[in-house]
């Protein structure tokens, strides 16, 4: 197991289109569902830029715009903590690497 802290750099394990975006946050679903929040626009009403993958269809895994207000208000989606991040194994094992 892995311990995070402040000072740790996170980010999602390099796939096909190689973003190297630090990661800022993490929601997960009671499902399985995972999106990793790399940068928020809060004039834009806290659009996100972000990795989203849905348990059910991990293959279509991608980089884009999330709307983070939408994962706020939904009782079944939480925010995970930042100590727990090197615990996220819902797909494969190092699905979020530490740098």
């Amino acid at each position: 197991m892995v311990q995070a802290t402040e000072t740790k750099t996170w980010r999602v394990k390099p796939d096909t289109q190689n973003i190297d975006s630090d990661i800022i946050e993490v929601w997960e679903s009671m499902n399985g569902d995972l999106w990793f929040i790399a940068e928020l626009d809060y004039a834009q009403g806290g659009v996100a830029f972000g990795y989203a993958r849905l348990y059910n269809m991990p293959q279509f895994a991608e980089w884009g715009a999330i709307n983070r207000a939408e994962l706020q208000d939904n009782p079944l989606i939480w925010q995970v903590s930042r100590e727990n991040w090197g615990n996220i194994n819902s797909y494969e094992d190092g699905l979020l690497v530490q740098i």
